[in-house]
């Protein structure tokens, strides 16, 4: 009794299974971008940490570009692999005590490379909408043009998920944050990419 009991269990789950993996793709790579509001605010015009008299200035932000590979699990967990670059760019040039630039000025190139393992859980799921949030902890990698090298542990969530299309192709908006540091002194992101967009291909 109890081995036909099993049996039809063990059967039950392999019919889900087979039904799951005909019915939805697994995969899904997506390539997107995400707002830099956090470094507008951490980083602008003014003296440098670094001297009284040298000002930066001229600050340019490229937004975070991500691209990721997720493989779904089960209808309601996705587990995947994200990788985000960010650049911040400035003009740093000495000053005299009137903040006039008083020598020739340097550029300074600045990049954020984080790799996360992600886990995402969908709690809505039909043919046009998806509805999910998610979270993922990895590390990031921060460097600039004058060889300087820092690692830091960075995590982020996504405390809401809209994904909308039909097949292969659809899009997405999330809403959440990617924060790094090692301590109070060292914070590297705190709240960035609070809203980001991204293109996806299901297969």
């Amino acid at each position: 009794m109890h081995k036909r009991l099993i049996i039809t269990l063990l059967g039950i789950v392999l019919l889900c299974q087979a039904v799951f993996a005909s019915a939805q793709p697994r995969h899904q790579l997506r390539l997107g971008w995400g707002d830099p509001l956090f470094e507008t605010m951490a980083f602008h015009e003014g003296a440098s940490p670094t001297g009284d008299f040298v000002r930066q200035h001229d600050f340019c932000y490229t937004g975070h570009f991500f691209a990721e590979y997720q493989y779904a699990v089960t209808p309601v967990i996705s587990l995947g692999l994200q990788t985000d670059l960010e650049g911040i760019f400035w003009t740093e040039t000495p000053t005299d005590r009137y903040r006039k630039f008083i020598g020739p000025s340097s550029f300074s190139h600045n990049y954020d490379l984080s790799i996360l393992p992600t886990i995402r859980f969908t709690f809505l799921n039909t043919p046009w909408v998806q509805l999910y949030a998610g979270s993922a902890i990895g590390l990031m990698m921060a460097f600039d043009n004058a060889r300087h090298l820092e690692l830091a542990p960075v995590f982020s969530t996504t405390l809401l998920g809209i994904q909308v299309g039909k097949g292969p192709w659809s899009g997405s908006l999330e809403l959440g944050g990617l924060s790094s540091m090692l301590n109070a002194n060292k914070v590297y992101m705190l709240g960035s990419r609070l809203v980001s967009v991204s293109v996806n291909y299901r297969w």
